[in-house]
């Protein structure tokens, strides 16, 4: 039975709507001052942004775009039904996300779009429940799809969570613990379904939320302390499972929500998404995350001496002969470094990269790499 078949039409108390707005805010708020200099142009990281005249604004641009921000997030943590400082914050974040393409990050993505039907909805509580439905249902069925490739077992299972996390030793032949690590994305996929169903969604939710503890464990302060970044947008997720699907099990997923305004939304997490899989829309505005498949780039390093400024980051062990045996530098262990988040991963952005370094360093004696994992080179 789709949720939209139940008969009696139930919706989320009012409160507790504003209260996944207020949530929303404080991992929202969290994620920006964690990762501070993704917000900012005076970082050694490239700034690039998607027209060439946005890199003359001053760079007191972007400081006062954070400034409204992170106010506005402050405020909406109180008042989140203010349609005035929801706008505020809309605005910031669109016109701050337009001067890097870096800072369209997965869960800035889902944030932006979370305010978005908060404004368009004004206080329909019926229409952002089931607004909320559908992104979360979208977001875990792509991601999982994502997932159903050979990169994945190797890269992230295999490499990850067996061997860094686990301490379980890598398998040498691909045997059944190479191939049992589908089971992921398998239930990432169908619970994304299954929160469609109002038999399923309450068992899909508890399976998600025990990923999402899990992934905490893996990334977390007593794993791999690692992306720090993502650790607020985890926990968002788990609350918001907890009041959409355990605490409010029978709220029905309405066909009248699909009014003008939120086919947008249908159309955005439902359709452009299955674009990715022939290059027409953006990994991360897909969800394709950590499926081992997403382009990277590598800095060759032939003279270290034109590069003293960044020795820091220079790998000195090319352990995948990218380079040739030269050292490197890692573009998404620079971008880690630094404003702790993930480069985009676009070959259009490594480019813009490539091209602000020789702007910056015309002295560089250096070559750039775009490649896949495993190491699949595409262009210098």
């Amino acid at each position: 039975m789709l949720a939209g078949d139940y008969k009696k039409q139930v919706t989320i108390p009012p409160r507790q709507v504003h209260l996944l707005l207020s949530v929303t805010c404080i991992c929202w708020l969290a994620a920006k001052l964690t990762g501070w200099k993704l917000w900012i142009a005076e970082r050694s990281f490239p700034v690039v942004p998607p027209f060439g005249f946005l890199y003359n604004l001053p760079t007191i641009t972007h400081w006062i775009l954070l400034i409204v921000s992170v106010t506005s997030l402050l405020l909406l943590i109180i008042k989140p039904g203010n349609k005035i400082i929801q706008g505020s914050l809309l605005c910031s974040e669109l016109f701050s996300c337009l001067l890097d393409e870096n800072r369209w990050q997965p869960w800035e993505y889902l944030y932006l779009f979370i305010l978005f039907i908060f404004i368009i909805n004004k206080n329909k509580t019926a229409a952002i429940t089931n607004c909320f439905i559908i992104l979360l249902a979208t977001i875990y069925f792509y991601s999982g799809l994502h997932k159903f490739n050979d990169s994945f077992l190797s890269g992230i299972w295999e490499n990850m969570v067996l061997k860094r996390f686990l301490k379980i030793p890598v398998p040498v032949d691909k045997g059944w613990l190479h191939y049992a690590g589908y089971i992921l994305p398998v239930i990432e996929s169908f619970s994304g379904i299954g929160l469609l169903f109002l038999r399923t969604r309450k068992i899909a939710a508890i399976m998600l939320i025990s990923m999402h503890l899990f992934i905490l464990l893996l990334v977390g302060p007593f794993g791999l302390h690692y992306e720090k970044i993502v650790w607020p947008w985890n926990m968002a997720m788990i609350f918001f499972h907890r009041i959409l699907y355990i605490k409010n099990s029978q709220v029905s997923l309405q066909s009248s929500f699909l009014n003008n305004r939120n086919k947008i939304i249908l159309f955005c997490w439902g359709i452009l998404p299955a674009f990715n899989f022939v290059g027409l829309w953006d990994n991360f505005l897909s969800w394709n995350l950590y499926s081992s498949e997403l382009p990277q780039m590598a800095i060759c390093i032939k003279d270290p001496a034109t590069a003293m400024k960044f020795q820091s980051l220079i790998n000195k062990k090319d352990n995948l002969n990218i380079c040739n045996g030269s050292a490197l530098i890692n573009v998404q262990a620079w971008a880690l470094h630094e404003m702790g988040v993930p480069a985009c991963p676009e070959e259009r952005t490594f480019r813009k990269i490539k091209e602000r370094w020789k702007k910056d360093f015309p002295l560089s004696n250096v070559d750039f790499i775009i490649y896949y994992f495993p190491f699949k080179p595409i262009v210098k």
